[in-house]
């Protein structure tokens, strides 16, 4: 008991596009962030803290992460589009 109750304090959860995630890591590069909330390919999102509103351009930059704390990730690749003819 004691043990899980250590690894519930030890347990950050963070947000990315509003939806919970947890890491018992103080620190995650950009890249694992994004993969981790389901942003995959990680090359084609970019990464923005919520607080201060700084944009993450370098996929393998260590973001330190606190409590709590909010991210949203943008989508910034390629979009498809139709191709078919209109018969």
């Amino acid at each position: 008991m004691e043990s899980e109750i250590q690894i519930k304090a030890d347990t950050i959860t963070y947000y990315v596009n509003g939806e919970s995630q947890s890491t018992v890591q103080h620190t995650l590069i950009v890249r694992t962030i994004l993969a981790n909330a389901g942003f995959t390919p990680a090359e084609n999102y970019r990464l923005v803290r919520d607080a201060g509103n700084h944009t993450y351009t370098n996929l393998d930059e260590e973001v330190h992460l606190h409590e709590g704390e909010k991210f949203t990730a943008l989508f910034q690749g390629p979009t498809p589009t139709s191709h078919g003819s209109l018969v």
